[in-house]
């Protein structure tokens, strides 16, 4: 599942958009962004969404895989 959905699925488990704008003081349009594009750009948000929604950190801002050559 990509982060669009898992994002999606998040916040709908905190009560929707509105609901989650709220009870993480952004605006609702902040929350839109960040179910269009997929990515929660502030740690501690996507921690504060993680904490209200049941789903884990990793699955809605996953690591970046580091390469070697």
């Amino acid at each position: 599942m990509n982060n669009k959905e898992e994002i999606k699925k998040a916040i709908f488990n905190m009560g929707g958009t509105k609901i989650a704008a709220n009870k993480l003081w952004v605006s609702t349009s902040a929350i839109s962004k960040w179910m269009r594009n997929g990515v929660i750009p502030n740690l501690d948000m996507a921690t504060k969404v993680s904490e209200a929604s049941g789903f884990t950190i990793d699955s809605l801002r996953p690591r970046f895989e580091q390469k070697f050559d």
